[in-house]
């Protein structure tokens, strides 16, 4: 039992499914890509949304812009950079056009990136049983039936072909597909929990309503 499990790892097959599939990722995707796909996944441990702290700041926000205008206001910014250039936006221009605008920008952007990074992690996934065939291959070409040994050296590469199939599927199926849905989920819910947040923004800033002008008869 442990000699049938032990024929499941081929550092030499591993090393050459894995490299040639992250090789051939980055071939296909560019370093754009790449770039988003890396920072998607060196957050995705990460809680980088915190709803209730940022609710929590925003409330502060809207009570200072409420008490002493937008433009005398101390106003304290979210932690969320997203969410503190919409605030820096209404406090500057005054108005919740101009903080729609910004947030569907940004939002594009977000949707843009994340989108990099999911599709990055498909092509590693379509890639991976790629290259578990190209170890097939390979592997079928090391048979030397006339060599001594024969029959010891063609069970190996036999052995080493089936692993190499083996190890492309597990790689696609077990790593990048599954890491691609990770990402698409958490940019998913973030982008839910940031929505809430200003649906709640709207309902408590109005839009400022235009100054009064007296009219001739009071001032007489």
């Amino acid at each position: 039992m442990q000699t049938d499990i032990a024929m499941l790892f081929d550092p030499a097959a591993s090393a050459l499914v894995v490299t040639g599939t992250l090789l051939a990722t980055a071939a296909r995707s560019g370093w754009c890509d790449v770039r988003e796909t890396l920072r998607a996944l060196g957050n995705l441990n990460r809680n980088r949304f915190d709803q209730a702290t940022n609710r929590a700041v925003l409330a502060q926000s809207i009570m200072a812009i409420q008490r002493d205008g937008p433009l005398r206001a101390k106003v304290p910014m979210p932690p969320d950079p997203a969410l503190a250039r919409l605030i820096d936006t209404y406090i500057r221009q005054r108005s919740l056009s101009a903080v729609h605008s910004v947030q569907r920008s940004a939002k594009a952007a977000r949707d843009i990136s994340r989108m990099q990074a999911v599709r990055t992690m498909e092509h590693a996934g379509e890639l991976g049983p790629v290259f578990g065939l190209v170890g097939t291959l390979f592997a079928i070409t090391q048979l030397s039936p006339g060599d001594a040994g024969a029959l010891e050296n063609t069970m190996s590469s036999i052995a080493a072909a089936a692993v190499s199939t083996l190890y492309g599927v597990l790689i696609a199926h077990m790593i990048f597909i599954p890491l691609a849905r990770a990402i698409e989920r958490q940019g998913e819910r973030e982008e839910l929990q940031r929505e809430h947040l200003l649906e709640w923004l709207d309902s408590q800033l109005t839009e400022p309503s235009p100054p009064h002008t007296p009219a001739l008869r009071d001032i007489a």
